[in-house]
C-alpha cells in the first residue's frame, strides 16, 4: 500500500470495501467458533504490524515518552522541544508532533511506553496494541452477551480497529480491552476486578472515566474502592519525582478541536449571543464593587467563547452521565451510552476515538454509531486535504446519516399513533 496521506482516496476505497466485508462476516460468521474469529482478527492485524504509521504521528510521541522515561526523566516534565531533552534522540524528536506541548498520556500508558517503546522497534508497541485488539474480540465472543457473537465477528473484520491499532499504532485498543474486561468482571460479580480494570483503562486514556457511574452502580463500594486505590497508587508513583502526571492535559482540554459535531454549534452560539463578553462586563462590575480582590486577576483569561463553549459542553456531559447512570440499569447499555455521550460532546473526535464505542455499539447493533465508526475515516480528508472532498462534505457524510439513525427510534409513532415526544 502507498502512503495513505498522498493516496487518501485509495485508502478510503479500501476502507469501504473492508467495511462491507465486516458486515457480511458479522452476518455469516457469527456462529463460527471463537478460535476461528480470533485467527482471522490476528491475521488481519498482522498484515499492518510492521508497516510504519502514515496517517497519525501519535506512535512517535509514545516512543519519545518511553525513551525519556528510560533516561530517568519524568515524561510529563518537559515538552519535546525543550532544550533539556531535545538532544536525547534528535531523529525521533523531529518526528514528534506538537513538540511544544508536554505529553497528555496518563501513568498506565507511560508504563507501557517505557517497557516496550523502542524507537528502533516500534512494532513492539504496535504488537501489544494489536494483541489487545484481538483480546476485545475474545471478550465479545466469550462473555455470553446478547449479540456478543455478532459483535465479535464484526470487530474481528472491521477495518477501523485493524487500521488504527496495528496500522497507525494507537494505544486506545489497550484501554478499550481493559474497559470491556471491567464490564465483563462486573457482570460476573467480580467487583474488585471490575474496579481495577476501569482504573487501568482510565490511566491508559481518560475516555473510560465516563463509565465510572454505571460500573459503580453495579459494583458498589468494592468497585469504587478498588478503582480509587489503583488510581491513587499509580498516580502517586508517577508523581514521585515532583511532576504532576497531568502534563499538558490543560492544553489539550482548552485548545484541541477536530471533527466535532457539537462544539462548532455551541461555539457559534456563544459568539452570536456574546455571552462571554456580557459575563466579563458583569464580572468587572462585581470586581469594582468588591475592591478588586487579588484572585480575580486569574479569572480574566477564561472570558472567551471557546472556553465558555467547552464549559457548557462539560456541564451537559455531567448531566447526561448522571441521567444515564440513573435511568439505564443494563450495564452494557449504560457504558455504551456514557462513552457515546462523551464522544458526542467532545470538541475533538479523531477516527481512532470511535474504537471506544465500537465493541459496545456492535453488541447492541446500534446503527448510528456503527455508521459513524465506518464513516469517520473520511475525517482524514480534513487533516490531509484531498481534491474533491471538502470539509462540509465530510461532515455531511459522517453526521447526517448518523443523526437520522440516532433519531429514528424517537420519531417512531406509538401504537395509538401518538408521536413520541422528542
Amino acid at each position: 500500500m502507498p502512503d495513505a496521506r498522498f493516496h487518501l482516496l485509495a485508502y478510503l476505497s479500501l476502507f469501504v470495501a473492508g467495511s462491507v466485508l465486516a458486515f457480511v462476516a458479522a452476518r455469516s460468521l457469527s456462529a463460527s467458533r471463537p478460535a476461528f474469529l480470533l485467527l482471522c482478527a490476528a491475521a488481519f492485524r498482522l498484515t499492518l504490524l510492521f508497516r510504519p504509521p502514515d496517517l497519525s504521528d501519535d506512535l512517535w510521541r509514545y516512543l519519545w515518552d518511553g525513551g525519556v522515561a528510560r533516561a530517568g526523566i519524568s515524561p510529563w516534565r518537559y515538552a519535546p522541544a525543550d532544550p533539556a531533552v531535545s538532544g536525547l534522540d534528535p531523529e525521533l524528536n523531529a518526528r514528534v508532533a506538537h513538540r511544544e506541548i508536554r505529553t497528555v498520556y496518563p501513568p498506565a500508558a507511560q508504563a507501557t511506553f517505557r517497557t516496550l517503546g523502542r524507537a528502533r522497534a516500534p512494532f513492539l508497541l504496535k504488537g501489544l496494541f494489536a494483541g489487545a485488539d484481538v483480546a476485545v474480540v475474545a471478550l465479545l465472543a466469550g462473555a455470553n452477551l446478547p449479540g456478543g457473537a455478532w459483535a465479535a465477528a464484526l470487530y474481528a473484520f472491521h477495518p477501523l480497529p485493524v487500521t488504527e491499532t496495528a496500522g497507525q499504532g494507537h494505544l486506545d485498543s489497550l484501554g478499550v480491552a481493559l474497559l470491556a474486561a471491567s464490564v465483563v468482571h462486573a457482570l460476573a460479580g467480580r467487583r474488585a476486578a471490575a474496579g481495577l480494570g476501569l482504573a487501568l483503562s482510565a490511566l491508559c486514556k481518560y475516555v473510560s472515566a465516563a463509565a465510572l457511574l454505571p460500573l459503580a452502580r453495579r459494583g458498589g463500594w468494592r468497585t469504587l474502592l478498588a478503582a480509587a486505590a489503583a488510581v491513587a497508587l499509580l498516580w502517586g508513583a508517577a508523581a514521585r519525582r515532583g511532576t504532576s502526571p497531568a502534563g499538558g492535559l490543560d492544553q489539550y482540554a482548552t485548545r484541541w478541536e477536530f471533527n466535532s459535531v457539537a462544539y462548532p454549534v455551541v461555539y457559534a452560539a456563544m459568539e452570536g449571543t456574546r455571552i462571554p463578553q456580557r459575563a466579563k462586563a458583569g464580572f468587572l462590575a462585581w470586581k469594582a464593587r468588591h475592591h478588586d480582590p487579588p484572585w480575580t486577576a486569574r479569572v480574566f483569561p477564561y472570558f472567551y467563547s471557546a472556553f465558555f463553549a467547552r464549559a457548557f459542553l462539560g456541564v451537559t456531559l455531567a448531566f447526561l452521565l448522571l441521567s444515564i447512570a440513573w435511568r439505564i440499569t443494563d450495564l452494557w447499555s449504560a457504558v455504551f451510552a456514557s462513552v457515546g455521550a462523551l464522544l458526542l460532546v467532545s470538541p475533538t473526535l479523531h477516527p481512532w476515538y470511535l474504537l471506544w464505542i465500537l465493541p459496545f455499539a456492535a453488541a447492541r447493533r446500534e446503527p448510528a454509531f456503527l455508521w459513524l465508526a465506518t464513516a469517520v475515516p473520511l475525517a482524514y480528508a480534513i487533516l490531509y486535504p484531498t481534491p474533491g472532498i471538502s470539509a462540509a462534505a465530510v461532515y455531511a457524510v459522517e453526521y447526517l446519516p448518523f443523526a437520522a439513525l440516532l433519531l429514528r427510534p424517537l420519531l417512531r409513532r406509538r401504537p395509538g399513533n401518538a408521536p413520541v415526544p422528542v
